[in-house]
């Protein structure tokens, strides 16, 4: 009897592997995908900055104008038709004094003359009751 239980005991150790044989194993869990791609941090520009190193930042611009100790570097945004204009760099003797980037690879981290939330508008004419001209108090004239 002692071999019937040792065959019965191994029939008993190997049903397992058999039913895991004829059972599909489970699928493997596929992995996490990738986290979303982060748009890259746009090229900041800061004031004081020299030509060279806003063409080292931003590349060559589209069009340069000099104006006496002004150089205006204007640079493709993608969006001229939806904001209607490029971005430019304005430099006063070589280093950065201003600019309006609208291109979303552009920024700016001083106090630009036009921050892009700022809607375009009509600019309403002087009516004579609105001038400047007016009486003038308080000063003194010397001949």
């Amino acid at each position: 009897m002692r071999p019937m239980l040792a065959l019965t005991a191994a029939a008993l150790l190997a049903l397992p592997l058999r039913l895991a044989a004829q059972e599909p194993a489970p699928a493997p869990t596929p992995p996490p995908p990738p986290p979303p791609a982060a748009e890259p941090a746009p090229a900041v520009l800061r004031p004081g900055m020299s030509e060279a190193e806003v063409r080292a930042i931003w590349g060559d611009p589209a069009v340069v104008k000099h104006n006496n100790d002004w150089t205006f570097l204007f640079y493709r945004n993608y969006e001229e038709h939806r904001v209607g204009w490029l971005d430019v760099v304005f430099l006063q003797n070589g280093q950065v004094v201003d600019c309006i980037a609208r291109g979303s690879g552009h920024a700016y981290a001083g106090q630009s003359s036009s921050p892009p939330d700022r809607v375009p508008g009509p600019t309403r004419s002087a009516t004579p009751d609105e001038s400047t001209s007016g009486a003038v108090t308080g000063v003194r004239v010397n001949p």
